[in-house]
C-alpha cells in the first residue's frame, strides 16, 4: 500500500445493515409497522474504523465483499468515512454479508437477522505484510480467521499492537488468542470460554498471554484486569438510549485511540465508553458516532452513574 500510513489497521468482516424501528416487538405471525428505516454499513472492525476515523486517525481496512450492491454501498460508505479500503477485495460473482436488525423503540434493544453472504473469506497472502508492520495498533475480530491469523503474526513479529473484539467464541479461536495483546470482549464470548464469574473469566483470558483483558456488559458496564493485577469496573454512562447497535464496535474504537494517545488504562477505557454512549443517540451503528469534542464534551460536563450503556 502507498500514501499515507495508517495508524490503525483493520482486519474482518463488513456488512450492509437494514434497521428499523418499531415500537414493540410483534408477536409471532404478527405485522408491526417500521416507524423508521436506515440503511447504512456495519461489521465489528469496519465500524471501529469508522469511529476512529472520526476521531482524527488514519485507518485502512482488509476485507472482502461481492460485487453486488449491497458491496458497492459497503465500500462507498467506508470510503466516504476516509478509510483507506485498497485492502477491501471484491469476489466477483459473489453476495455481500447482509444484516436486518430490528430495533425495538424506548429500550433500543435489538434483534438481527443475518447472512454471511457467499464472498470468500480473506486469505493469508491477501493480507500486506507491510501496511500491518507500519501501523501502530492492528484490530481483529477473528471473522477472516486465516487473514487474521497472518496478520497477528506479522504484528506480533514487529511490535504492533494487536487488539481483538471477541464477540463470539468460535473453534479456532484458541488459535488467534494467544496472538492479542488485549482482549476486549462481550459477556457472550467470556461465558463461552469460561462460563463462571467475571474475575475467574477474566483471568483466564490473560492466560492466553494479554496485557489485558476487558469485558463488556452492555448496561452494566465493563470489567478489565492487567496482567499486572489491576482490576476495575468502569460504569455505563446513563443516557437516553435510541439504538444499541454498533454500541461495542464504536467502545472498541474508543480503546484504541486511547491506546494510541498512550493513556492508562481506565481512563482509555472510560473514553471507550463515553463513545459508545454517544452513539445511542440516533438509529443505526454509525449514525451518531461522536467526534472527539462531542466526546470530551460528555467526559467534562456530565457525571457518570450506572444504568447506560458501555
Amino acid at each position: 500500500m502507498t500514501g499515507q500510513r495508517a495508524q490503525v489497521v483493520g482486519v474482518g468482516q463488513c456488512s450492509l445493515d437494514l434497521l428499523g424501528r418499531v415500537a414493540r416487538y410483534p408477536a409471532v405471525d404478527q405485522k408491526a409497522e417500521l416507524e423508521e428505516v436506515l440503511t447504512q454499513g456495519g461489521g465489528p472492525v469496519a465500524t471501529a474504523l469508522v469511529a476512529l476515523a472520526r476521531l482524527g486517525v488514519t485507518t485502512a481496512f482488509f476485507g472482502r465483499i461481492g460485487d453486488d450492491e449491497h458491496g458497492h454501498r459497503i465500500r462507498g460508505d467506508l470510503v466516504d468515512e476516509g478509510i483507506d479500503c485498497r485492502g477491501l477485495l471484491t469476489d466477483p460473482g459473489a453476495t455481500s454479508q447482509f444484516a436486518f436488525i430490528a430495533v425495538e423503540a424506548g429500550s433500543g434493544h435489538r434483534n438481527i437477522f443475518w447472512t454471511r453472504g457467499s464472498a470468500r473469506p480473506l486469505l493469508a497472502d491477501e493480507i500486506d505484510a507491510a501496511a500491518i508492520a507500519s501501523c501502530r495498533v492492528l484490530h481483529l475480530d477473528g471473522l477472516q480467521f486465516e487473514a487474521a491469523v497472518a496478520a497477528a503474526v506479522i504484528a506480533r513479529r514487529h511490535g504492533v499492537v494487536t487488539v481483538l473484539d471477541g464477540g463470539t467464541l468460535r473453534p479456532e479461536s484458541e488459535r488467534l488468542l494467544p496472538l492479542i495483546d488485549h482482549l476486549v470482549v462481550s459477556e457472550r464470548f467470556a461465558r463461552q470460554l469460561c462460563p463462571s464469574d467475571t474475575p475467574v473469566a477474566l483471568a483466564r483470558l490473560l492466560e492466553y498471554g494479554a496485557t489485558a483483558a476487558t469485558i463488556t456488559f452492555g448496561a452494566g458496564g465493563s470489567h478489565t484486569l492487567t496482567r499486572a493485577g489491576d482490576s476495575f469496573h468502569v460504569p455505563a454512562f446513563a443516557v437516553p438510549v435510541v439504538d444499541t447497535t454498533g454500541c461495542g464496535d464504536v467502545f472498541h474504537g474508543g480503546y484504541i485511540y486511547g491506546l494510541l494517545q498512550g493513556w492508562p488504562l481506565r481512563k482509555l477505557v472510560v473514553f471507550a465508553a463515553a463513545c459508545a454512549a454517544l452513539k445511542t443517540r440516533a438509529l443505526g451503528g454509525r449514525t451518531a458516532i461522536p467526534t472527539l469534542a462531542e466526546v470530551e464534551s460528555l467526559l467534562a460536563g456530565q457525571g457518570r452513574r450506572e444504568g447506560g450503556v458501555a
